[in-house]
């Protein structure tokens, strides 16, 4: 019997004990039946099973004003421990649970609400994450934070501000702190006089010069491909699909360089990590982003966001459908396969589900009949990255795939019927079945990691150990796997990193134009991390740069000079010369490791970037010279790979701390892991004289 276990529910869970009860009651015949029938049919079939557990009903609201003020003494008790983590999630929890009217922010009704909200912003303030507090004082001021506290909620903005260098803002803020104390709640006026002393110590800063400003905060540079705009994704411009001795490749157009992006690329749908790693309350389930101030879902289920304009798209789309049923998954032990296959469906408007379906099954069947299809994509069909994802190929489906994803649909269909989904005039049951039927199909077979990369700030030891990956979430990328079959061999030349949920391809070697390239290493194929066995062979090039002769020599040998035996060449190469530059070069590669160690950052340019670019250079040398494989040019390789992922996760890292903590790194630049053919803006300030 096949296992479903931590791929589509988990292994100890409810649906996990339903599926293995139901299959041991199966014939072999049933499940040849099963196969063999319609969706109608298969529903009909499934009603004949003993399914008392998938009677399903949709959850209500869990605002409860009694245990939101429970969650808040609890945070209140934790912050006068000086345990801020503790807090700041002990009072999102009050925020979950705290009835409020968001449509009307003035409502007097919404006052605790607003209460909850500054004293998270006590916890962020205390634990570092300075933008966030600031977004939540802002956010408890527009609810109606009481105005006999103002001077205290004013008094903590100003240090926020402060730490994030907006001087200007800090300094206004401070100014309302004191303007507040006469009509605040300390009673007595020695009280006041000595809490407006504070206010005016916080102050002093500011006297340290004439000038104050705002220094901006870090927003990522657009990613420009193909000279197309943000929204674009896709293949570089260097690269394109050709016909190479009647099988399709994927080849490079121009010369490739290091650091090239070939490939950025964004999932259809995405669902946070829900059955392992760190992501639980920590990522966005809308953007898959890292959360420091998450916002309560609006419609009052234990779901939070990263911001109200994540929220507010997810409840413009599937979570309006999928919010009232996500206990019943939790209880069931559906994870994230299933509940990929359910996003697929939820995304489209019910109003779309029999079109969709009904395009997709006439794709699979002119591409079975090997007719051409019409191509959507001309037509800038709306539902056309819909259908290309349902339309993803799922051949060879065994008849134990067949029976579990029946099971699962018919689960998923019965919620979304609760859930509001299917309604009277929107769509047939049949063809919403139908449609998770494919789905939990294309879950299975195309499901990919988004991974983060935990680089450490100190890199001393980063060599001799492997960079950390942290599975945040998991995608379904339509494009992937039409380019696998053209771009696939036995070792990759780029590296994958995710931006959010985006999937991005570096180019980590140089590929001349005309030149197979290969995304997607064969399972089982050498990784980029392998080196091959060290010899002392060396395959110097001809020193004619036309030329494409080779000489394979020892590194100790004595030859001084050869000349190049073709009759059109003849050019003579100093082999001496270069075995002196051998040295020199690895004299660079011991450099190189030496900046790794470097700890650098607060100084703009750490020792790994520094490394990066030695390195880059140095392979470049060495390819001149001589053609590989060679142990010290693979062994520089893995060095220059490692370099390029810290690059990408510190500087992830310095956007969220500078826009987080307050450690403002000032490049004059923004942070840019993306190529761009724009210029890059410096890094503005707003000035006023005082």
């Amino acid at each position: 019997m096949e296992s479903f276990d931590d791929i589509l529910f988990t292994k100890d869970g409810e649906f996990s004990k339903i599926y293995k009860s139901i299959r041991t009651k199966i014939s072999a015949d049933q499940l040849d039946k099963l196969s063999n029938s319609s969706s109608e049919q298969k529903i009909k079939f499934l009603a004949t099973l003993p399914l008392p557990q998938f009677k399903v009903s949709a959850c209500r609201t869990a605002k409860n004003l009694e245990k939101a003020l429970e969650f808040k003494e609890l945070g209140n008790e934790q912050f006068r421990l000086n345990q801020f983590g503790e807090a700041y999630n002990l009072y999102t929890k009050a925020l979950l649970n705290c009835p409020v009217d968001e449509d009307n922010p003035t409502d007097p009704n919404n006052k605790q609400f607003s209460i909850f909200l500054a004293n998270r912003s006590a916890a962020l303030d205390k634990a570092g994450l300075y933008a966030a507090c600031i977004k939540d004082i802002d956010t408890a001021l527009k609810f109606g934070y009481p105005r006999d506290l103002w001077y205290k909620i004013y008094k903590r903005k100003g240090h926020a501000l402060i730490k994030m260098k907006q001087y200007l803002l800090a300094r206004e803020a401070l100014e309302m702190s004191l303007k507040n104390i006469g009509r605040s709640d300390i009673k007595k006026e020695k009280d006041r006089d000595n809490y407006r002393m504070r206010v005016r110590k916080q102050m002093t800063v500011f006297n340290v010069t004439k000038e104050l400003y705002n220094v901006d905060v870090y927003t990522r540079h657009p990613s420009v491909l193909a000279d197309g705009q943000p929204e674009d994704r896709g293949l570089c411009d260097k690269v394109c699909v050709a016909e190479e001795g009647g099988k399709r490749q994927l080849v490079a157009k121009q010369d490739i360089k290091c650091e090239d992006v070939l490939l950025a690329v964004d999932p259809y749908v995405a669902v946070v990590n829900v059955s392992g790693g760190r992501a639980g309350g920590k990522i966005c389930p809308h953007k898959i982003e890292k959360m420091f101030r998450p916002v309560p879902c609006k419609f009052g289920v234990e779901e939070v966001f990263g911001s109200e304009e994540a929220r507010e798209e997810a409840n413009n789309s599937y979570h309006q459908y999928e919010w009232s049923i996500l206990s019943n998954l939790r209880s069931v032990g559906l994870i994230e396969r299933a509940r990929l296959a359910l996003r697929m469906v939820t995304t489209l408007k019910p109003s779309d589900v029999s079109r969709v379906l009904s395009l997709v099954e006439k794709k699979e069947k002119a591409e079975q009949e090997g007719n051409e299809t019409k191509d959507e994509e001309k037509e800038k069909d709306p539902l056309n990255v819909a259908i290309k994802t349902l339309s993803l190929p799922i051949s060879a489906v065994s008849v134990e795939e067949m029976l579990v994803a029946s099971l699962v649909s018919q689960y998923l269909t019965n919620n979304l019927a609760v859930s509001g989904y299917i309604s009277s005039g929107g769509p047939k049951e049949d063809d919403v079945f139908s449609l998770l039927y494919r789905a939990v199909l294309v879950a299975l077979r195309h499901t990919r990691p988004i991974e983060i990369l935990e680089v450490p700030k100190n890199k001393q030891d980063i060599l001799d150990n492997d960079i950390g990956v942290s599975i945040c979430g998991y995608g379904i990328y339509p494009d992937l796997p039409g380019l696998e079959a053209v771009s696939t061999g036995a070792k990759s030349d780029v590296i994958r990193w995710f931006v959010d949920k985006k999937m991005v391809l570096s180019a980590y070697k140089q590929i001349e134009s005309g030149g197979r390239v290969v995304l997607f290493a064969e399972e089982g194929g050498a990784e980029p991390s392998g080196e091959p066995t060290p010899n002392n062979m060396i395959t110097f090039r001809c020193a004619n740069e036309l030329c494409s002769n080779s000489f394979p020599l020892k590194e100790n040998t004595k030859e001084k000079i050869i000349a190049c035996p073709l009759e059109e060449c003849g050019l003579k190469t100093n082999i001496w010369e270069r075995l002196k530059l051998i040295q020199r070069l690895k004299k660079d590669t011991a450099s190189a490791k030496e900046e790794f160690s470097r700890d650098g950052e607060e100084f703009g340019r750490d020792g790994v970037e520094m490394a990066r670019d030695i390195i880059k250079d140095t392979i470049e040398e060495w390819d001149r010279i001589l053609i590989r494989p060679y142990r010290e040019v693979t062994q520089l390789e893995n060095m220059y790979i490692k370099a390029l992922q810290c690059v990408i996760g510190d500087t992830e890292r310095r956007m969220v701390e500078g826009n987080q903590m307050g450690h403002i790194i000032n490049y004059k630049k923004k942070a840019s892991i993306y190529p761009t053919k724009e210029e890059e803006e410096e890094l503005k300030s707003a000035i006023v004289k005082i």
